[in-house]
């Protein structure tokens, strides 16, 4: 009998062990069903690279497939994509970035262009909590604006690039970056390198969480486990 005892108290301990260990998993999934959490932001991109985020192949004037030139005070054509343009002044390209300019030989110069890059924060996506982080160098000076508001973002300099933060100012939907740049003297021309972006989710995917009712009846299971083990 006593023996017979023994490895029944074993065989309660171990069953009781199991249920308090599926307990408190159920009991985590259910705090954690609805929590946010966060994702990459959609649609960033350095400049002069392709869908893939590799640098784009060839000398000057190879198109890139995310930047427009949306506004300029010289004549250059607007609406279109902007294109690859390096000067051995600048700091080296890599293989995920290139600079990138209004023409292929960055002229006229003198003037100001604005270069736009779109993303989108649709569905549950919670734009107050977005943050997006980069590298960036301009010739001559630049100022970055999100859906037509200063960021307080600006750089001097095309000998290295320095990093920028951005964490407030997005919107539901379509976001636009744009990238003013006003040159003294040609070329014109800027470069984003190591650009990328975090936002919350306001909805978990679903996911199987016990109802109330069953957690209810884990308990009891538990309580009549314990109290089989003390007899």
């Amino acid at each position: 009998m006593v023996a017979e005892e023994k490895i029944c108290k074993k065989d309660m301990t171990m069953r009781l062990s199991r249920f308090t260990a599926f307990v408190t998993a159920a009991a985590a999934t259910v705090l954690m069903a609805g929590a946010a959490h966060a994702v990459a932001i959609p649609g960033l991109f350095n400049t002069g690279v392709d869908a893939g985020g590799v640098a784009l192949v060839g000398g000057n004037g190879v198109a890139d497939p995310h930047y427009t030139v949306f506004s300029s005070d010289l004549a250059v054509p607007t609406g279109v994509s902007a294109v690859t343009y390096f000067n051995p002044a600048y700091a080296a390209e890599d293989a995920d970035s290139r600079w990138i300019s209004h023409s292929s030989n960055g002229s006229p110069g003198n003037g100001t262009t604005t270069f736009r890059l779109t993303f989108s924060l649709a569905g549950d996506l919670d734009p107050s909590t977005a943050v997006i982080t980069g590298l960036w160098g301009a010739d001559n000076s630049g100022a970055i604006f999100l859906n037509g508001v200063d960021t307080g973002e600006s750089r001097f300099g095309f000998n290295a690039l320095a990093p920028f933060t951005i964490n407030s100012g997005f919107v539901t939907g379509l976001n636009t970056l744009d990238f003013v740049i006003t040159d003294f003297g040609p070329p014109l021309a800027f470069r984003v390198d190591n650009i990328s972006g975090t936002v919350d989710r306001l909805v978990e995917p679903p996911q199987p969480v016990p109802a109330p009712g069953a957690l209810g009846l884990l308990a009891i299971g538990l309580a009549g486990l314990a109290m089989r083990r003390r007899r």
